[in-house]
């Protein structure tokens, strides 16, 4: 959690500074080729690595071999995105494109490279090292990226972010992980890694369908000023998605697998984690939500206008995919990403599809149909761990009911002191107003209703003691 606050603190004040700098077509530039290299960044560093921390015990084989694997495949990916920029370019009409395609290529080495001493500190939650890692990366790219949008370098500076913040992240967690490659590669150790990683590999490719394809769609068919616009709104949804939910995510994954075989410590595990899950992104998605006419221009600048309505409907995203995520990890740490994988796929089938259909009235419904997509397939996970794990869906589901209740006060509180107040407060005093309002009433509702439910989330992070990383 702390390497969250801090890595989104500076990337929420990195993002603030530049979209006010560089308006909605430089910040859509970078996004639309940032994405396109995210994909081979994911692919390179999830993969193997996943199988790296599900597995009950790794010797140096099964790490090294993977490193290598890994070490080859990012650099072959590096070639291939530099020699290719200018045909990307074209499929999407956007030539400016191509040298920011090829300056982002090194990111696909560099993700393979910290790949699996990544996953060998957080397979010993170690999070304390990657901490650094992270924060260290994010606070010299982003000092860096300002000072260049200052001096003018305009799209160049978010490329500088990205590449620097990559690179310090590799050296810092090489310096704190103790884990050195050996000049060895075992064939049969990395099969039986690729056992589970192969899942890994398909569901990275249909988790990029399912939650970064509306940023490839919208800017093939807007262009880069409408996909500014709309990527904002999807990055601050994203920012607060990470500092929410993934460090609960990357303790659940070994958290389950440790505990699969003690039936009450596992429910008590998956009721926990998205009890609070649910808690945190309900409150904070919310009050985004109802707030954003004001949050957004103050923050961000009148430019940014057209975003307002594209982070109220995305908001919504946010709560579902907080715990869709939640559920994943779960299966993760049971060992069957092959369930999560078929959830994964028939969730990218139906948002694409979805896409396709409403981009014809606009971003704006395109926004709509994303959320929709997730509304209509993540609410089944709960069925699936429950054949799994016996742990009733009922049970599952039941724990969102005084949350929803507790949201709809919360935002019926917000939303009456911001349009009585409209006309003699200004925007920070409003909010200031506001956000301690809607905090009390939804803490009071859910004293009153969910208490014991409250108590028994916190309960799954106590005894988790970061340890020293080993291979």
């Amino acid at each position: 959690m702390a390497e969250r606050v801090a890595s989104q603190g500076v990337t929420f004040l990195v993002l603030l500074l530049l979209a006010r700098l560089l308006g909605p077509k430089a910040y859509g530039l970078v996004t639309l080729a940032a994405t396109i290299a995210l994909f081979g960044q994911m692919l390179l560093g999830e993969t193997f690595s996943q199988a790296l921390i599900q597995e009950k015990a790794i010797e140096q084989e099964h790490s090294s071999s993977v490193f290598w694997l890994l070490a080859a495949l990012g650099a072959g990916a590096t070639l291939v995105q530099f020699s290719t920029a200018g045909w990307l370019a074209t499929v999407f009409n956007q030539s400016d494109v191509a040298p920011i395609l090829r300056a982002l290529s090194p990111l696909l080495l560099l993700a393979a490279l910290q790949a699996v001493p990544t996953a060998l500190l957080r397979r010993e939650l170690n999070f304390r090292a990657a901490f650094a890692a992270t924060a260290s990366g994010t606070v010299l790219g982003g000092a860096v990226a300002v000072a260049m949008a200052l001096g003018g370098f305009g799209v160049w500076s978010l490329v500088a972010n990205l590449l620097i913040q990559n690179a310090i992240s590799v050296i810092t967690i090489w310096r704190r992980s103790g884990f050195r490659p050996s000049l060895t590669f075992s064939q049969p150790h990395l099969s039986a890694l690729w056992a589970y990683g192969r899942y890994t590999l398909l569901l990275r490719i249909a988790a990029f369908a399912a939650n970064q394809s509306p940023r490839l769609i919208v800017g093939y068919l807007f262009g880069p000023a409408i996909l500014g616009a709309f990527s904002l709104g999807l990055r601050i949804i994203e920012m607060i998605y990470q500092l929410l939910v993934l460090p609960a995510s990357n303790v659940i994954v070994p958290l389950i697998a440790r505990i699969r075989e003690n039936p009450q410590r596992l429910e008590s595990a998956i009721l926990g984690a998205t009890h609070m899950t649910a808690v945190l992104a309900a409150a904070v998605y919310i009050t985004l939500a109802v707030t954003a006419p004001l949050v957004v221009p103050l923050l961000f600048g009148a430019h940014w206008l057209a975003s307002v309505r594209l982070v109220q409907i995305l908001c919504f995203y946010g709560v579902i995919v907080s715990c869709g995520q939640i559920w994943q990890s779960v299966l993760g740490g049971l060992g069957r990403p092959d369930i999560a994988l078929r959830a994964t796929t028939a969730a990218a089938i139906a948002n694409i599809g979805a896409l396709l259909l409403s981009t014809h009235w606009g971003p704006v419904a395109a926004a709509g149909a994303f959320v929709f997509r997730g509304y209509v397939t993540l609410p089944f996970m709960p069925l699936v761990i429950a054949r799994l794990t016996h742990v009733p869906a009922g049970r599952q589901y039941a724990v969102f009911l005084p949350i929803a209740v507790a949201a709809v006060l919360m935002a019926a509180a917000e939303q009456a002191l911001m349009s009585g107040l409209a006309h003699r407060l200004g925007p920070p005093l409003l909010l200031a107003v506001t956000l301690p309002a809607g905090a009390l009433a939804y803490c009071a509702t859910l004293y009153a209703l969910d208490r014991p439910a409250l108590q028994k989330g916190l309960s799954i992070f106590r005894h988790l003691q970061p340890q020293r990383a080993s291979t």
